[in-house]
């Protein structure tokens, strides 16, 4: 690949440059902010018992949701 190209006014330095893919971008975005927040995982869960009003069930939804793995920067495995 040429690294000039010509126009009508003279010639042009071409520059490239790579996309990063979008799940490693979201990634970046969501380890940044989870660094910040500093936040341990009991008051995770407690605040999802807060959220759902005591309820073990919505509880363990919302942590294993898709949205709470992309906020955190991790995703949070629970059995029961």
């Amino acid at each position: 690949m040429a690294k000039r190209t010509t126009r009508k006014g003279g010639t042009v330095t071409r520059q490239g440059r790579r996309v990063m893919p979008a799940m490693r971008r979201t990634a970046q975005r969501a380890r940044a902010v989870a660094e910040k927040a500093h936040l341990t995982v009991g008051e995770i869960i407690a605040a999802a018992f807060d959220t759902s009003g005591g309820e073990l069930g919505e509880v363990m939804a919302q942590l294993r949701s898709p949205q709470m793995s992309r906020a955190l920067g991790r995703r949070i495995i629970l059995e029961g």
